[in-house]
């Protein structure tokens, strides 16, 4: 099913996440098909690894990265999302001017699980971590990808996500075969995903 096919509300929806990601429309995949990519099909943020083309965005904070890229805080305190994520002890204050080869491994380790969950869980119980992750990591690259049309069978799988990324669809259809694999952390955005039990995609 093409975007155009979408009501206009959607339509807008995906244009209007393509402006929050900083991404021209001309930048945008039309569509991916077993007639387009032959699977698997790997999104890297390495051009070179990648099947498709990654937009690459430099964020300078960890806040806007996570608005971008990650789960809302109002998703988890509506109970949309349940929390996921180990709960990091507090990061105590004294250590933030340090940087990372001035800390042991088990403290680089707590941090780099407190920016994953800061991102893509409930950043209230990380706070504490902000100012040295940003310290670390920041400013940082991620992934975008954008996509009108996508449709997966058994001969254009699996479609495997290996970037920290955000992902923006207008439609989606899995057919009979079809399967996606994730091997790092992504936000998606879709506008209509379709299950369906054809064996090929139309």
């Amino acid at each position: 099913m093409p975007l155009s096919d979408l009501p206009d509300e959607l339509q807008q929806a995906f244009y209007d996440r393509l402006k929050e990601l900083r991404m021209d429309p001309s930048k945008v995949i039309p569509k991916i098909t077993p007639e387009t990519h032959q699977g698997p099909i790997v999104l890297s943020a390495d051009p070179e690894k990648s099947s498709v083309p990654p937009h690459l965005v430099t964020v300078a904070s960890l806040d806007e990265v996570k608005r971008l890229a990650g789960n809302a805080d109002e998703d988890y305190e509506s109970g949309l999302l349940s929390a996921h994520h180990e709960i990091q002890p507090a990061w105590p204050a004294e250590l933030n001017g340090k940087d990372a080869s001035e800390l042991d491994a088990s403290d680089n380790r707590r941090i780099a699980a407190a920016e994953m969950a800061y991102i893509y869980g409930h950043s209230k119980y990380h706070e504490s971590y902000k100012a040295i992750i940003e310290r670390h990591k920041y400013p940082a690259t991620f992934a975008v990808f954008a996509v009108e049309d996508l449709c997966i069978d058994s001969s254009n799988s699996p479609y495997i996500v290996r970037a920290e990324s955000a992902h923006n669809y207008g439609t989606i259809t899995i057919c009979e075969g079809g399967s996606i694999q994730f091997e790092a952390n992504a936000v998606w955005t879709v506008q209509k995903m379709v299950k369906s039990s054809a064996t090929k995609c139309p």
